[in-house]
């Protein structure tokens, strides 16, 4: 490789994949989002924290075009994805930038098709140019990259417990080959057991193939075990942020600090922490 390639790579590293730059959200007049800004390294993973209703969903629908923004930018790979695209070139360009897990892996997925054709449909559109035998080789690698065997890879998502639909979810996900992830609560509705694994997984993945990870959560521990820098999000706007271990460890922010007194403890008392969290300042 010569001096200019090398040079090339680096500075190509140091870019952001993912970067987000006053982004604001209004619905019928009432702002959902005001002025977020964040970015996100190649190979990083960002937690977006808060309670329901602090905008972290519709930052997410703003970052995979779901949303339109009403002010702001979103700038993924070098390319700026901040207004909606009508070519199907450009769609499936974009499709390879970023794509995003849900908490509810079934309402994502065909009930009607096999875990191998649902995946099979997403090679069908982003390698156009494989074929069959590629695309079958490569739904294989992917089922078994996310701990599926090959009976499973071909069953229903109605035969397939919870957490085994959220990893055809990461497996469909993957085959777009994806710059960055976001992870919409993704393990919020798996039992605690079936979280860590597919947690595991995740960390795994982003090991492996060097994936970005949005992670947006009301659950802390999860994001400490995930993430190395996080926002926190109250009320629509960006009231914390920095490295994970330093924010959660040490906020500075009063909403923070509740927020991290919320998780239940013995003896713990929800109506008052729902009571705190509401009287937490801008």
């Amino acid at each position: 490789m010569s001096v200019t390639e090398v040079e090339e790579e680096e500075r190509a590293v140091d870019v952001p994949v993912l970067e987000v730059r006053g982004l604001r959200k209004e619905f019928g007049g009432v702002v959902a989002v005001e002025d977020v800004s964040f970015t996100l390294r190649r190979g990083g993973s960002l937690g977006i924290v808060g309670e329901s209703g602090s905008g972290k969903t519709t930052i997410a629908k703003m970052v995979t075009g779901q949303e339109r923004p009403t002010a702001g930018s979103v700038t993924a790979c070098g390319r700026d994805r901040s207004t909606p695209s009508r070519r199907g070139a450009e769609r499936r360009r974009r499709g390879s930038e970023v794509q995003i897990v849900f908490q509810d892996p079934y309402s994502s997925l065909d009930p009607r098709q096999p875990v191998d054709r649902a995946i099979d449909e997403v090679l069908r559109l982003h390698r156009p140019d494989w074929t069959p035998a590629q695309r079958t080789a490569r739904v294989a690698e992917l089922v078994g990259m996310v701990g599926l065997d090959e009976r499973q890879g071909s069953a229903l998502p109605r035969a397939l417990s919870g957490g085994q639909r959220q990893r055809v979810a990461i497996a469909r996900a993957l085959a777009a080959e994806p710059e960055v992830l976001i992870l919409d609560e993704s393990v919020a509705a798996l039992d605690v057991s079936i979280q860590a694994q597919v947690l595991n997984l995740l960390i795994d993945l982003r090991r492996r193939l060097g994936i970005s990870y949005v992670l947006i959560s009301h659950d802390l521990a999860v994001v400490r075990q995930l993430t190395d820098t996080v926002v926190v999000m109250h009320r629509g706007i960006v009231v914390e942020r920095g490295s994970t271990e330093d924010v959660l460890d040490d906020p500075q922010h009063e909403y923070t600090r509740r927020l991290r007194a919320s998780v239940p403890t013995p003896g713990w008392d929800l109506a008052e922490v729902r009571r705190a969290l509401h009287r937490a300042p801008e």
